[in-house]
């Protein structure tokens, strides 16, 4: 994959550069498990202690944000059977519904809550997080959705290996070969007024009744607009609808 990237969108601002942070050590209970820091899961009850552990691990996926997702949280799990293995194994549909920003935005600034708890605190990691929500909505606006969400699955994930080395700078540095790849070619229509076309256009036609004369409105004889004074409604001359009588 192309690592070379540039500013896809203006500037907001004097980017900011961000701080080296060294690798996240794992706390180990022993040699083949690993304890959540009593902090986090603390500061985060309603996270499960396995995800904020793939978290700040870096092996947390893009395909993972709806386990932060608020809305998800009280569904009920879903099973599907696996043939192969004649076992039942839990579907994570959800996975594949991002079906709107909301679904992405919202689990998004959880994941960057508990990586910026986790790191120490005089550093300007956090800042990175920012620049990629505010990149992230000027995209929203301006291209389709399932366009940006394609950049947005493959730019997370390319960030778990950086971040791995203690590197979080990639965050505030959109990704130009993505965005050429997966982004550019989609644009939103811009809204405007509807063409009119045979469908949505009444033709005029010279026998139809004075819609004015109908309405009272129209009181010469001959007509001006050159229609038949007769009444729209029983098609009989002498008067016009306001007058009909049944």
């Amino acid at each position: 994959m192309n690592t070379n990237r540039g500013s896809a969108v203006p500037a907001q601002g004097p980017q900011t550069s961000a701080e080296f942070i060294p690798p996240i050590s794992a706390v180990a209970a022993n040699s083949t498990s690993i304890v959540t820091p009593t902090s986090l899961r603390t500061r985060f009850p309603d996270i499960e202690a396995a995800v904020i552990t793939a978290i700040i691990m870096h092996e947390f996926k893009a395909a993972d944000l709806h386990k932060l997702d608020p809305t998800n949280r009280d569904k009920e799990v879903a099973y599907t059977f696996n043939g192969t293995t004649n076992q039942f194994e839990i579907s994570n549909r959800a996975a594949k519904e991002y079906k709107n920003p909301f679904s992405v935005i919202v689990p998004l600034q959880r994941y960057f809550n508990v990586l910026g708890f986790h790191l120490p605190k005089s550093n300007d990691v956090p800042f990175v997080f920012y620049e990629y929500t505010a990149h992230l909505m000027e995209l929203i606006a301006e291209f389709e959705w399932s366009a940006v969400f394609q950049y947005h699955s493959v730019f997370f994930n390319c960030r778990r290996s950086e971040m791995a080395t203690g590197d979080y700078s990639g965050w505030g540095i959109p990704a130009t070969d993505l965005l050429s790849k997966h982004v550019y070619a989609y644009r939103k229509a811009m809204p405007g007024k509807q063409p009119r076309t045979a469908g949505n256009m009444r033709t005029s036609s010279p026998t139809d009744v004075c819609r004015k004369y109908n309405e009272g409105k129209c009181t010469v004889t001959p007509c001006p607009w050159g229609r038949p004074h007769s009444c729209a409604t029983c098609g009989k001359m002498g008067h016009g609808k306001h007058q009909h009588k049944d």
